[in-house]
Order: C-alpha cells, then sequence, then structure tokens
C-alpha cells in the first residue's frame, strides 16, 4: 500500500468512515508494516491532544444572528440627499443656460469701456478678426444646400 493511500485509510479510521474492506486491508497493513502501526499511534496521540469540538454552537450564537436580522434605524440617509443635490445642480444648470435679454452682458461693457479709456493695440486683433469672419462664414453655409 503506498502511502498516500494509508494517510486516507488512517484518517477514515480516525473519523469511523471506514468500511469493513478497508479495516481488513488497514489491520493486513499493520500486521506487515511497523512503521504503518507508529504512524497510526503518532496520529492516535495527535488527535487525543487536540481539544474536542464543541458540539453544538456559540451560547450567544441566536442573540448575535438576530442582532444582524432585525431592522436597524438609520438616522441619516444619503439618497434623499443626493436625489436633492441632482435636482439642484439641474436647476441650476437650466437657469444658467437660459437664453437672456439682448443687451450685453456686463463682462463685455466693462471691458469696452476699458478699451475706450486705454489706446492699445493687440498684434492678434487681425489674425483674431480674420478667424471670426471665417467662423462666421462657415456658419451660414448650409452643409446639407447640395444634397
Amino acid at each position: 500500500m503506498n502511502p498516500h493511500e494509508l494517510e486516507q485509510l488512517l484518517l477514515r479510521e480516525q473519523s469511523g468512515e471506514l468500511s469493513p474492506s478497508q479495516r481488513r486491508a488497514l489491520d493486513a497493513e499493520f500486521a506487515a508494516n511497523p512503521a504503518a502501526r507508529r504512524f497510526r499511534d503518532q496520529l492516535r496521540a495527535l488527535a487525543g491532544a487536540a481539544p474536542a469540538p464543541a458540539a453544538g454552537p456559540a451560547p450567544d450564537a441566536a442573540a448575535r444572528i438576530a442582532a444582524r436580522l432585525s431592522p436597524r434605524p438609520r438616522i441619516f440617509t444619503w439618497k434623499p440627499l443626493l436625489a436633492t443635490a441632482a435636482a439642484l445642480a439641474l436647476l441650476l444648470g437650466v437657469y444658467a443656460l437660459r437664453p437672456g435679454p439682448a443687451s450685453a452682458p456686463v463682462a463685455t461693457v466693462a471691458v469696452a469701456a476699458a478699451a475706450e479709456d486705454e489706446d492699445w493695440t493687440d498684434l492678434l486683433d487681425d489674425d483674431f478678426t480674420e478667424l471670426e469672419d471665417l467662423l462666421a462664414a462657415i456658419a451660414a453655409e448650409d452643409p446639407f444646400a447640395d444634397l
């Protein structure tokens, strides 16, 4: 018998799962092999040294399980707060993107007033004017006119 088979049979013997034919094979191995007998004695000594496992659940197991299953009152939940924040962000976005009056924004008026007070020239002003004209021409064209 190889060592792996012997180990399996010894473990089954310890757990009480040996069949009658396996018991006979194990007894024959013990009669022929003194090393197998020593190994069995060592396993029995180890099994005797280990404490026996508790037969039932821990005494407070039922109370702990019941505490986990009982609903807990929640003082603060995030879902309503997140929904309110999303609604507020949506309303602010709609308000910020709504079409305004035809008058110029305050920042444009302030820049124009500052430009009148100072006489300055921008080196890229001609390039920006040309770019604005090109963008206006592209926007005015109908890309689907040829179709």
